[in-house]
């Protein structure tokens, strides 16, 4: 069994106002820390890197700058998160990958992921054929003007699956329209499949705004991390 990663980073990241993954942490692009966590684990054989019409180039210069010793991809995503999953899975197939193989699929938008908690994440995947983190959380309502937390969780990434459950979930429906938030949802709403969770990490967080990005770096300055 191998474990394939797919690395998305085609957001236009309009509500950061500028490309997030080209902001820096102590002067390193954004986007080198989750290239770096999927490189350096042993556990992944191949990945693919899916950027967009606007950073590809950047992108592959970055990449240019490591010794890479793994099988990659870097191509260009879809006008939706769905569709450049699509576009991954396509390529994965021509890497030659098996039904069972795992695929972790990430957003590059949570540039902190800890590598302890992928190397988890992918242990209990190879034993349950699938693997997400959740960190608990909460939700305002409006109505009541009060903060709801029982119960209430966010499913982060990266949501790793066996290949066969991600082609029936993406390409044998491709015609359908697909307005799932991510991969889980995909998974779920298609084959009535739900994800194995562990507890994610608040490093692990999805940076959308800038003021985003500032409570990460707290959070590292915090736990010394990175």
């Amino acid at each position: 069994m191998k474990v394939f990663g797919i690395l998305l980073a085609a957001g236009l990241s309009e509500r950061f106002e500028s490309d997030k993954l080209f902001a820096l942490y102590k002067d390193k692009e954004l986007i080198r820390y989750p290239l770096e966590t999927f490189l350096n684990c042993n556990d992944i054989d191949s990945i693919v890197i899916v950027c967009n019409k606007t950073n590809i180039e950047k992108i592959n210069e970055i990449l240019n700058s490591y010794v890479i010793d793994k099988k990659f991809e870097l191509i260009l995503g879809g006008k939706t998160r769905q569709e450049s999953e699509i576009f991954a899975l396509n390529t994965l197939k021509l890497m030659n990958i098996n039904n069972n193989d795992l695929v972790a699929i990430h957003d590059c938008a949570r540039s902190f992921l800890p590598e302890d908690l992928l190397k988890e994440l992918i242990t209990e995947a190879k034993t349950h054929g699938s693997c997400s983190p959740y960190i608990e959380t909460s939700l305002y309502n409006k109505a009541s003007e009060k903060l709801l937390k029982d119960n209430l969780v966010e499913i982060q990434t990266p949501q790793i699956f066996e290949y066969e459950i991600l082609e029936k979930a993406y390409l044998i429906n491709i015609e359908e329209e697909m307005i799932s938030h991510d991969t889980t949802q995909q998974v779920s709403k298609n084959l009535n499949i739900e994800s194995k969770v562990i507890l994610g990490s608040d490093l692990n967080l999805k940076i959308t705004y800038k003021e985003d990005l500032e409570t990460i770096k707290l959070k590292l300055e915090e736990y010394g991390n990175k």
